[in-house]
This record gives structure tokens, C-alpha cells and sequence, in this order.
């Protein structure tokens, strides 16, 4: 039985890693370079310098429908307090510094802000890990939402105090909406994909410690 939950543990983090490492770098891929033909932008060759005479003059085709930048939830936060959430032996909080730390140098954020924000939210879920078994579903999304909620405010104030550039907080407030509504898909998924949920009443851990 001991083996059986060390593995599964293992196993669980070792999934959590991977599962981070694959978000991180499908953010990575240009998702937006759409030909024009697919809806892009109509595409102008450059000759040389062209003056404001020239461009009053050009013939510009049909107008044609400019994709707007889509903006998607922030899954790699979801993913980690989820299983925080329910599993919280699978996403140690060595892994998730050094994902979310990875994210920061990719993405070019400030390096260790999101990252320590994240520690701090993932670490209070962690300690009402016990409480949170009993409580609802909507409870506990309500729950991790507020966490979300606060740690998105408190990033964008100490960048604006800092007068570091950031996304313009339109996008910053549908994103935060869209990581929200999206955290029942990924329990949903967890459970589904990977059997993350929350343990079974009278479940022990390797040493026999009550989970």
C-alpha cells in the first residue's frame, strides 16, 4: 500500500511538472501570426519609404476583418490550485517555484513577482487543504476565485507603483473573468485525465499520516 501511494504521488508530480513546462511553451508559439487569407491584417508590400502622399493615393482593398488579440485563462495558474486543492501532495512548493519562475523569464515578466504571489496563495489553500474537503464546489470556487482575484490586484498595483510597463487593465480584468470561470473545466479535466480529487475519507499517506 506504502508503495503503491509513493508512486502515485510520483507520479502525480511528475505530471504536474510536465503539464506546467506544456503550457508554458504553447504560450511560446506564435499563435497570432495569421496570413491574411485566414483574417489577418491586409499585408502591403514595402517598396522603399512610403510618404503620406503615397498612402492618401493607394488603393486599399476591401475592407477586411482585423482579428482582435484573444486572450486566454491563465492555465497554468488554474492547474496549480486545483491540485493544490485537492491534491495537494502532487505540486510541492519547490516544483511550482521553480515553474512559475521558468514562466517569469519566458513571458518576461518581473522575475520573481507573479512567482512569489502565486507561493503565497498556493500555500494558504495548502493549509486549509483539510477544511476545504467538506465544503461545496461552489465554495471552493468562490474560494480559489478570490485568491485569483487578489493576487491579479496586488500584482498590478506593485507594477503600476513600480511604473513598470504591463497589459492594459481591460485585458488584465478579462483575463482575470476568464481564469475564474474557467477553474470547473480544469477540476473537471483534472479529475477526468489525470484522477486528481480530493482524498477519500480515512485515506493515509506513505507514513500512515492521515491525508
Amino acid at each position: 500500500m506504502d508503495d503503491n501511494v509513493l508512486r502515485r504521488r510520483w507520479i502525480g508530480r511528475i505530471t504536474f511538472t510536465l503539464l506546467g513546462l506544456a503550457v508554458i511553451f504553447s504560450h511560446l508559439i506564435p499563435l497570432e501570426t495569421v496570413p491574411p487569407s485566414f483574417g489577418g491584417q491586409w499585408l502591403m508590400p514595402i517598396d522603399g519609404v512610403v510618404t503620406l502622399n503615397d498612402q492618401a493615393s493607394a488603393v486599399a482593398p476591401e475592407p477586411i476583418s482585423t482579428p482582435s488579440r484573444w486572450i486566454a485563462p491563465d492555465l497554468l495558474l488554474l492547474i496549480t490550485l486545483a491540485w493544490i486543492a485537492r491534491r495537494p501532495s502532487f505540486a510541492p512548493v519547490a516544483i511550482i517555484a521553480l515553474v512559475f519562475f521558468l514562466s517569469d523569464m519566458l513571458f518576461q515578466r518581473p522575475p520573481g513577482l507573479w512567482t512569489a504571489l502565486v507561493l503565497i496563495l498556493s500555500e494558504v489553500l495548502r493549509k486549509r487543504n483539510r477544511s476545504m474537503r467538506t465544503l461545496p464546489f461552489t465554495l471552493e470556487w468562490i474560494t480559489v476565485g478570490s485568491g485569483i482575484a487578489l493576487i491579479t490586484g496586488l500584482y498590478h498595483v506593485i507594477l503600476s507603483v513600480a511604473l513598470v510597463p504591463q497589459a492594459a487593465l481591460g485585458l488584465t480584468l478579462v483575463q482575470l473573468i476568464l481564469t475564474i470561470a474557467a477553474y470547473p473545466i480544469v477540476v473537471f479535466v483534472s479529475y477526468a485525465a489525470f484522477g486528481v480529487s480530493r482524498p477519500a475519507p480515512g485515506e493515509v499517506d506513505a507514513l500512515g499520516h492521515r491525508l
